[in-house]
């Protein structure tokens, strides 16, 4: 339960979503979308070894965590769904919409709250110290990658942004369009 869960909350989640930023854009959002199933996947597995595991137990630290798994399990099952309407909305529109914001900060939460909860599972389980360490190291230093490469993709998206004051250097909306590019991030 707690190798499959940390598969998908600190390895598969974040690196989805760092090489989201990182490859180009038609591959980078293949290698997202497929990253995310397989990440799903490992989670719904992951969920599904916690519910068989907990159901003799009635410890309250128990159930904060299997509730927070339920939770995270349930919003990112949705995240293929939401990601699929952002991407088509985009596409027609150009910019983002309702749908794009709901699927970044559903994952970006999600994502924080399995990794989080995924240290919790390890203060119940009463694993060793070195293995907390472990995870608390690799899930800090992926989340902190994965968070710089976010900020970096916000901004760069920001910077393409026509602003009122931008325009005004533009000299045709052509120049414009070749400047934005395919960024659909």
């Amino acid at each position: 339960h707690g190798i499959l869960g940390a598969a998908a909350m600190v390895a598969l989640f974040p690196s989805e979503a760092i090489l989201l930023r990182i490859l180009p854009s038609r591959v980078g959002l293949w290698v997202h979308a497929l990253m995310q199933i397989l990440a799903i996947c490992v989670l719904v597995a992951a969920v599904g070894l916690g519910i068989h595991l907990v159901q003799d137990m009635s410890d309250s630290d128990i159930n904060s965590h299997f509730i927070i798994g339920l939770v995270v399990m349930a919003c990112l099952i949705l995240q293929p769904i939401f990601g699929i309407i952002h991407h088509e909305k985009f596409k027609r529109l150009r910019r983002r919409t309702i749908a794009s914001y709901v699927h970044l900060f559903n994952g970006r939460i999600c994502m924080t709250l399995g990794i989080v909860n995924g240290g919790l599972g390890l203060w119940i389980a009463g694993a060793s110290d070195k293995l907390k360490i472990a995870y608390i190291a690799t899930a800090a230093a992926l989340w902190t990658l994965w968070l710089l490469t976010a900020i970096w993709g916000e901004w760069r998206i920001w910077k393409m942004t026509p602003r009122p004051c931008r325009r005004r250097k533009l000299r045709s909306p052509t120049s414009w369009t070749h400047q934005l590019g395919e960024t659909s991030f």
